[in-house]
């Protein structure tokens, strides 16, 4: 497998800080503890520790980073709880179906499930699992000696964005191309081969739905789409090769694509051509989400938001309570958005989205 570090280590700079050298793989400590064994320890200082993602369930907000911390609030974020989770390793994606089941992703090929809005987490996937199941796949054979290198080196492949088509469909997506999809609330997860034979092994930091269709987004200017039976995926063409963090559909049915040194795309017709949106800045973009009046927030690597008020066609500079870099936003009923990164939870409140 080729030494292939810009995606990945962009998604480092994106957030993933804390826990990337450390928890992708054992081998730099063979007698430390097996982090995809060892429960996540309970913290006082859980909420101010690197945080990769944030999800609604329901009215609940639910956030995840470092040594498998997961933390939920049901008061709109005043207070936060730690949930149960039986893995240390970091956490990068999260995603939910409806109030109840929803999944989380992360280093070592882990992928999680919570039945119960986020408070209690059991493994359904580890990176040793899924390696064996894509050997097993495989039919080429021109590929199995691929296959074999990824049993070879174990459990270090992370899995960076989770999507919920339906509580009972999802699809993970993450390094050299890393893809497993379910149909039956994860009892299997499935290799999703042609989403890792299009990603022509690029690492896929995103994945978003419009229109029935899926989105993904990663290293080198890959931009992706598919139905979501997975079963034709489509090379996207962009006027960028550089790296992507995240996608984000709108309310508008426009795509927003955005990535390294403030690299941002936007497409009205499905990803067919993209039209390059102008930002002051040349920070990396690293999270994006639409709020509930239908603006649309972005935030760069440094901590600063940036809104438009026009679906993504220009974007003026605003402040969130604290600045520190951030990896994820979440709209919230008040008109504002919660933010986390590698300090923590922070917050755009209203006031400053006006």
């Amino acid at each position: 497998m080729n030494n292939k570090n810009n995606g990945w280590v962009c998604k480092v700079l994106a957030g993933v800080i804390a826990g990337v050298l450390a928890t992708g793989t054992v081998a730099a400590g063979r007698n430390a503890p097996d982090t995809l064994e060892q429960k996540s320890v309970l913290s006082a200082l859980a909420s101010h520790s690197a945080l990769n993602a944030a999800a609604m369930a329901g009215e609940r907000m639910v956030v995840a980073g470092v040594r498998g911390h997961i933390l939920y609030s049901d008061d709109q974020g005043q207070h936060w709880q730690q949930a149960n989770v039986p893995v240390t390793v970091s956490l990068t994606g999260l995603c939910f179906a409806d109030s109840a089941h929803g999944w989380a992703v992360g280093h070592r090929g882990v992928i999680l499930v919570t039945r119960d809005g986020g408070k209690n987490w059991t493994r359904q996937l580890d990176g040793v699992q899924a390696a064996n199941a894509i050997l097993h796949a495989r039919q080429d054979p021109d590929q199995l000696d691929e296959a074999r290198r990824l049993v070879a080196e174990g459990a270090d492949k992370p899995f960076l964005a989770v999507h919920c088509i339906s509580a009972e469909q999802a699809l993970a997506v993450g390094a050299y191309g890393l893809a497993f999809s379910t149909r039956d609330a994860g009892r299997h997860w499935q290799p999703a081969l042609s989403v890792l034979d299009g990603s022509e092994s690029q690492h896929l930091n995103s994945v978003q739905q419009s229109n029935g269709r899926l989105y993904l987004a990663g290293e080198q200017g890959t931009l992706m789409s598919s139905g979501t039976d997975l079963n034709a995926v489509s090379r996207l063409q962009g006027p960028y090769d550089g790296s992507f963090f995240g996608l984000l559909a709108s309310g508008d049915n426009s795509l927003l694509v955005f990535g390294l040194r403030g690299n941002l795309l936007r497409s009205v017709d499905q990803g067919s051509s993209w039209q390059t949106v102008k930002l002051a800045t040349n920070k990396s973009l690293t999270a994006a989400t639409e709020l509930r009046n239908g603006s649309i927030l972005l935030a760069d690597e440094s901590g600063q938001g940036w809104i438009s008020r026009d679906d993504g066609r220009s974007f003026r500079a605003v402040s969130a309570e604290q600045r520190f870099p951030l990896i994820a936003l979440l709209a919230t009923p008040d008109g504002g958005s919660l933010a986390v990164g590698t300090n923590g939870i922070t917050r755009f409140p209203p006031s400053a989205l006006r």
